[in-house]
């Protein structure tokens, strides 16, 4: 996917309604459950083997860049809009984005030696994305780098999200991705629906890696 430059300063590039986004060519990613054997426990896979989940079957991914920045906007259906975190009763709707930090991070959360940089949305906390690192299934670590700006809308039963992130850090994080003009790299996707109360390895995710060429 082509990841264009536009001359936008960051409050339109970070906004998901800007006209530069309805004006932007995107891929529709198809999404699917995650299966029982890639789930964190035994015990989680048992209780849900007969629940439906990891409904979400699309995802619509947009890119762009200005000078500064580079930004992502993810798009899905989801009647219910789920803001609250309470317990284990309410979850919030949440989505992330998968950049793999060696050419051999396998695509479910990364691996030993080969780990994976998370961008991790959730809607209790819409303004903002958490920045993780996982080394395989049940290993993901919040990283003390929060780098990365959020805003989103729910409207007409779909959410609209861009995640918004320096191209260069001003103090690099090696176990975050760069980004550079003319580069060419992956990412993936993974969607939980909050009111299913969906969480940790119960979601939707993309099967394959989705390349991206950041316009020079």
């Amino acid at each position: 996917m082509w990841v264009r430059r536009v001359d936008v300063d960051a409050a339109q590039l970070g906004d998901p309604d800007a006209a530069i986004w309805h004006a932007a060519k995107g891929e529709t990613v198809s999404l699917i459950q995650t299966p029982a054997a890639m789930q964190p426990t035994k015990y989680i896979a048992a209780k849900w083997q007969d629940k439906p989940y990891g409904q979400v079957k699309t995802l619509a991914v947009k890119a762009l860049r200005n000078a500064d920045e580079i930004a992502f906007r993810l798009e899905w259906q989801d009647k219910t809009k789920n803001e609250r975190r309470i317990d284990n009763t309410d979850f919030p709707d949440a989505v992330a984005m998968l950049f793999p930090l060696s050419e051999q991070s396998p695509l479910i959360m990364g691996g030993e030696g080969a780990p994976v940089s998370l961008w991790y949305w959730r809607a209790d906390h819409p303004t903002r994305a958490r920045n993780d690192v996982a080394s395989g299934i049940g290993t993901s670590r919040v990283l003390d780098a929060q780098p990365i700006a959020a805003q989103a809308t729910h409207q007409d039963g779909r959410w609209s999200v861009v995640l918004r992130r320096s191209l260069q850090l001003e103090k690099p994080v090696p176990e975050t991705p760069l980004f550079a003009p003319g580069q060419v790299l992956r990412t993936t996707f993974a969607v939980w629906e909050g009111g299913n109360l969906e969480r940790a390895g119960i979601k939707a995710f993309s099967p394959s890696w989705l390349e991206l060429t950041l316009e020079a």
